[in-house]
């Protein structure tokens, strides 16, 4: 086949698979939080899975047509949401060679025609059913972005000037059903705390229907630090596995597991959706596509409403093309799949191990098992980061019989390990050396 052929052979299967995607019905914009505070859902009432990868630089390192190629990879292996910045430093200079400033440090010389192309992305993600989760001005973990130090344009913009600028973006953005906001970026607001503010308070008063959360510092919370701010809507936790170094930012014992944080953020009393918004990137700090399964299945077993991945794409670096299907990526799918079939809005953490008696482990370690549970504990699911002997209380589940499956959350795949018909306490090993998801249900139809 010619070059020529193979060419127009590819025009027509993107084309088709466009096609395919757009007439999918995907969500009614905007999301919403649930009436029990828990989750979020669509202005059907359906809930939403918050199944996010970071494309941090998108708007900055693509063109239109490269968003969209990205963009359809996403939501192919069937990611809801998007995580993305409309600009990281004050430098930014995005493909069109647009500045988010004229004058970098002035937030009153915005650039209308940067933000432009911004929308433009948002509204591309909007046809294909995408939530994009958007932060506007990053803060910075490490003098990258807009803030940490008193030569950066946070200190050198007044609050007056913030809001200003956010209601600028409010405004422009309001158009959007798709989108929520993170405010903040990678690191708590510090000195910067009140022109922070200032920006949110501006969008959140020309938008107030998008949703708006605060990422802070690992290992913070959204709650931890804007608890009781009108605009705060949802919550997001980032933590790292104990055992993953950064040079000399924490030692190891002072890392939260992804499960102990979402625990924390679960118990609190003043109840409100949240999501592991950041953790280990596939690819970097040695974190390999177990580590990114088990951020993932951690979370949604532990009470949150959704997640997001990571990867080195997320800089979008020369040839990111070919690395669109890392296997940690790719595995991602499965855990949409899972969700999809049982109600996973509804899960519960099984903290006390009622039904989970034995064998998770002890809280803390890489390998420790969570399980949660359907309210009526008609069905649960635990995620094992490694095989070990798991004793149930199957008198905890309700209904006749209990059926036991193992979902493999590297391919799939389910294999129904046996129907119990006399509810007691049983012991069930996984079918081989890797991580699995055991999935209990009750019932009477087995």
């Amino acid at each position: 086949m010619s070059i020529k052929s193979r060419l127009c052979h590819l025009i027509i299967w993107m084309i088709g698979l466009a096609c395919g995607l757009q007439a999918q019905p995907g969500p009614a914009f905007p999301i919403r939080v649930s009436a029990n505070g828990r989750h979020f859902e669509d202005q059907n009432g359906k809930p939403f899975f918050y199944h996010a990868d970071t494309g941090w630089l998108l708007c900055i390192r693509l063109t239109y047509e490269e968003a969209r190629q990205y963009l359809l990879n996403r939501k192919a292996k069937g990611f809801t949401t998007i995580q993305l910045q409309f600009s990281m430093t004050p430098e930014d200079v995005n493909r069109y060679g647009q500045k988010p400033f004229r004058d970098n440090k002035d937030f009153r010389t915005y650039n209308d025609t940067y933000f432009t192309h911004v929308s433009r992305v948002i509204k591309l993600a909007d046809s294909l059913g995408l939530l994009i989760s958007a932060a506007p001005l990053w803060h910075g973990c490490c003098r990258e972005g807009y803030g940490g130090t008193p030569e950066k344009p946070f200190a050198k913009n007044t609050p007056a000037q913030a809001r200003a600028f956010g209601e600028y973006l409010g405004k422009k953005m309001s158009v959007h059903q798709n989108l929520v906001w993170i405010m903040g970026g990678d690191n708590d607001p510090g000195s910067d705390r009140l022109v922070i503010e200032a920006l949110t308070q501006g969008i959140f008063a020309q938008a107030p229907k998008q949703l708006i959360c605060y990422h802070a510092a690992a290992t913070h919370s959204s709650t931890d630090l804007f608890q009781f701010a009108p605009w705060l809507g949802y919550s997001m936790v980032y933590t790292y596995y104990r055992n993953m170094h950064r040079g000399n930012w924490r030692s190891p014992e002072q890392i939260p597991q992804v499960y102990e944080e979402c625990h924390r953020e679960y118990n609190k009393s003043d109840r409100m959706p949240f999501i592991l918004g950041e953790s280990q990137y596939e690819g970097e700090t040695g974190a390999t596509e177990l580590i990114l399964r088990r951020q993932a299945w951690w979370a949604m077993t532990s009470g949150a409403t959704g997640h997001a991945i990571g990867t080195h794409l997320w800089a979008f670096p020369d040839g990111w093309q070919k690395d669109l299907d890392l296997p940690g990526v790719n595995s991602m799918r499965h855990l949409a799949d899972l969700m999809a079939k049982i109600p996973w809005h509804t899960l519960q953490p099984d903290q006390r191990h009622q039904i989970l008696t034995k064998g998770y482990g002890r809280y803390g370690d890489d390998d420790f098992v969570t399980m949660a549970h359907t309210p009526d504990s008609k069905m649960a699911i635990a995620y094992l980061p490694n095989p070990v002997h798991l004793t149930l209380d199957l008198r905890k589940i309700v209904g006749e019989k209990v059926k036991v499956t193992w979902y493999n959350p590297r391919n799939g795949t389910s294999k129904v390990a046996q129907v119990f018909t006399n509810k007691e306490e049983v012991v069930v090993f996984p079918p081989d050396a890797s991580d699995w998801v055991l999935w209990l249900e009750g019932g009477s139809g087995f």
